[in-house]
């Protein structure tokens, strides 16, 4: 009996050791708590007119903690603005740097005013990601 528990003990160690190294500890890969990682971006592709389109990705920076749970709460808001506002864009205007930084403007006014607050408390920052006009 002795033998027969070296036996399983030499053959099971071994294993148990590269289960252990092959699959993830559920708490040092969750994406919960710590210091968290970039938010991911709101993707759009709208129609400029009847021959361009324009395709960017949105990331609003909250002014305080508190309100990126109100960005979360008024996305589908905040999206349906942000498409409604770029079917009024012209492609020559968007094409400039003016353009696009006077477009963050109305983009950081239009969520502020979804959610209800204003750059202090509640969206600070607009920033693309990606910003294609074909």
């Amino acid at each position: 009996m002795n033998v027969a528990h070296r036996v399983v003990n030499a053959l099971l160690a071994p294993m148990l050791l590269v289960l252990a190294l092959i699959l993830p500890v559920p708490s040092l890969a969750s994406d919960h708590g710590g210091g968290g990682g970039a938010p991911e971006p709101m993707v759009f592709t709208v129609n400029l007119g009847t021959e361009n389109y324009l395709q960017f990705g949105l990331i609003l920076e909250p002014a305080v903690p508190e309100a990126a749970g109100a960005i979360a709460a008024y996305k589908p808001r905040i999206q349906h603005e942000i498409i409604l506002l770029l079917s009024g864009k012209e492609v020559a205007g968007l094409r400039t740097l003016a353009g696009k930084k006077e477009l963050i403007e109305e983009l950081i006014e239009l969520a502020n005013h979804a959610i209800h607050e204003d750059e202090k408390t509640g969206i600070k920052e607009a920033l693309f990601t990606q910003f294609l006009i074909q």
